[in-house]
């Protein structure tokens, strides 16, 4: 029992829940009304694809930061020896194994975006963590692969949920740069070569402004092509664009860390309510 219970600290319960709703929120944007004809076992098979493959993430990550936990902290389960190396890598194995049978649900499309997704958090864990900017793009990806994921789900998918995809991507990825100026400090101690490392917090703060604002500049295209409810999605989208060049806007001005930590914050509030307009505006 102590190891089963050791797995599931590694898996992150709270964390991998929350993905696996991800990509039934992200179905339900892809699909519209159409999302409530599904059969039970599709939701099922749907959460369980997010959950299974954010969890197998969360396990791989502590057995790449074993070392480091030692130091830091020492109760986890691998280093304080309450489950090995081998048994970790048996959970995450049978974890990956659940989420692609689940996949095959929706196709081979489907399949196709979960083992990308197998592979760039592998990538992340193993050898991208240090390398800043990419190391932000491969969390952006991941962050943002439900919608791609929801997008193959269903052979006549809203086309909307790319725009979606793409806004998402790119707003998360502004804010990876963002948190990257927060963790100078600690970054540099650990030789991460972070964009703000490389270029200065300023500069550094500068592209993660041109990310938001290429997310903003793609924010009407739903409206245009009346793909949602416009006037659900003018309200959200009006909030969360003016906080993004907000947040961007402070950060640019003064790229300290204090200011950095306040600006992250308001983009992840930016981002959970334009994830709820987004869902409202397909589902009206």
């Amino acid at each position: 029992m102590k190891r089963i219970y050791a797995c599931l600290r590694l898996m992150r319960i709270v964390n991998s829940v929350m993905v696996g709703f991800a990509v039934l929120v992200a179905l339900a944007i892809a699909t519209g009304r159409d999302f409530f004809r599904f059969k039970t076992l599709d939701y099922i098979a749907g959460f369980l694809v997010g959950f299974t493959i954010s969890a197998s993430a969360m396990v791989l990550n502590d057995i790449a930061d074993i070392e480091i936990d030692k130091i830091n902290t020492p109760n986890r389960p691998l280093p304080s020896g309450i489950i090995s190396i081998r048994q970790a890598f048996i959970c995450y194995f049978v974890l990956v194994s659940i989420g692609i049978i689940a996949s095959l649900r929706a196709g081979l499309d489907s399949l196709a975006v979960v083992i990308a997704a197998v592979i760039v958090s592998a990538l992340y864990d193993l050898r991208l963590k240090a390398s800043g900017f990419m190391g932000n793009v491969a969390v952006a990806f991941s962050t943002s692969l439900p919608f791609l994921y929801a997008f193959t789900f269903t052979n006549n998918p809203n086309y909307t949920v790319l725009v979606f995809w793409a806004m998402v991507f790119l707003s998360v990825l502004a804010r990876e740069i963002v948190k990257d100026i927060a963790d100078v400090e600690g970054d540099k101690v650990k030789g991460v070569k972070s964009l703000p490392i490389l270029i200065g917090e300023r500069k550094a703060a500068f592209i993660a402004g041109m990310f938001n604002l290429l997310a903003v500049l793609l924010s009407p295209i739903p409206v245009v092509y009346g793909l949602v409810n416009e006037a659900v999605y003018s309200g959200f989208v009006i909030i969360v664009d003016f906080a993004l060049i907000y947040s961007s806007y402070r950060v640019i001005i003064n790229p300290s860390r204090e200011e950095a930590l306040r600006q992250k914050r308001i983009m992840l509030y930016a981002m959970m309510i334009g994830l709820m307009g987004f869902v409202l505006s397909v589902l009206v």
